[in-house]
């Protein structure tokens, strides 16, 4: 008897091993049936070249509702809490990865995960025809900035990291301050190539194609930065599942599309869950 007892327990025990290691199953994907349709959608402007790249695969009714989105991360939750206050009923908000994290410091949007979708570098530029400095390390972006007469950066997302982050590893904040000047994202791009600004630091995907610019490079490690736009189930949705779906959607077909020369890139690593039924889905809206 204790022979056979010890052999039970450790065949229990083996069991309970097993079950620890496995690693954690993803959530169920809801079903389109589960949800309150149209699903509302609130996403900065950053956002809406993104949808608009990725529409023609929505099969979800929507509204949307799209906010300007400039300036720093803490201004922009703000902009964003005061709707999600107001407003009756948004499901999912569609943001950079900061300002959403600041979302659910307020309790708007739900605690723990957050669907990461797309991501742009930071880079640099300077106006065609200029010599185009060496950026290879942190060395090469300090002498960068200490040369140029004047820089031109956004007021939206990449200001903070620009201002707290580059400026002061390096020492230049007393010396690259004065000197910048922050605007609209692509509005860097139009100054770099005036003359306006010697050297302009934006995200890839705010370079307009046509501008008349050279391309230094990234920013170089420790001094890279990426800004990352995710998806945040609001708390007090009307449609968890219809926020869900919606999330997954952007991922899914944001990992499989082509983002050539567009600036943007999926985040690695994303989950690919299968499409709800085809039978089952209605035309989407499009409401900017």
């Amino acid at each position: 008897m204790p022979l056979r007892r010890s052999f039970l327990l450790s065949c229990a025990a083996a069991a309970l091993l097993g079950c620890a290691s496995e690693p954690p199953q993803p959530d169920p994907e809801p079903a389109l049936g589960q949800a309150s349709l149209p699903v509302q959608l609130l996403m900065t402007e950053g956002f809406v070249p993104v949808h608009r790249a990725l529409a023609g695969q929505l099969m979800i009714p929507t509204q949307i509702r799209a906010e300007p989105g400039y300036g720093a991360s803490p201004a922009v939750a703000q902009a964003l809490a005061q709707y999600l206050q107001q407003a009756g009923c948004v499901d999912l908000v569609l943001a950079p990865r900061a300002v959403l994290q600041l979302l659910q410091a307020q309790g708007l949007v739900r605690p723990g995960r957050l669907y990461d979708v797309v991501r742009s570098p930071l880079m640099a530029i300077v106006q065609a025809g200029r010599p185009v400095p060496v950026l290879q390390d942190t060395e090469d972006a300090k002498k960068m900035l200490e040369a140029t007469r004047s820089i031109a950066y956004p007021s939206a997302d990449g200001s903070d990291f620009i201002e707290q982050k580059l400026f002061r590893e390096l020492d230049l904040t007393a010396q690259a301050l004065p000197k910048s000047i922050k605007v609209f994202g692509p509005q860097v791009a139009q100054l770099v190539a005036r003359g306006d600004a010697e050297l302009g630091l934006l995200l890839r995907s705010e370079l307009p194609r046509s501008a008349e610019v050279q391309v230094v490079g990234k920013m170089p490690p420790p001094l890279a930065y990426e800004a990352v736009y995710s998806a945040g189930i609001v708390r007090q949705a009307c449609s968890t599942a219809g926020a869900q779906l919606l999330a997954r959607f952007y991922q899914r077909e944001a990992a499989m599309h082509d983002w050539n020369g567009s600036g943007w890139e999926p985040v690695a690593g994303v989950s690919r869950p299968p499409p709800p039924p085809a039978e089952h889905l209605d035309p989407a809206e499009y409401q900017p």
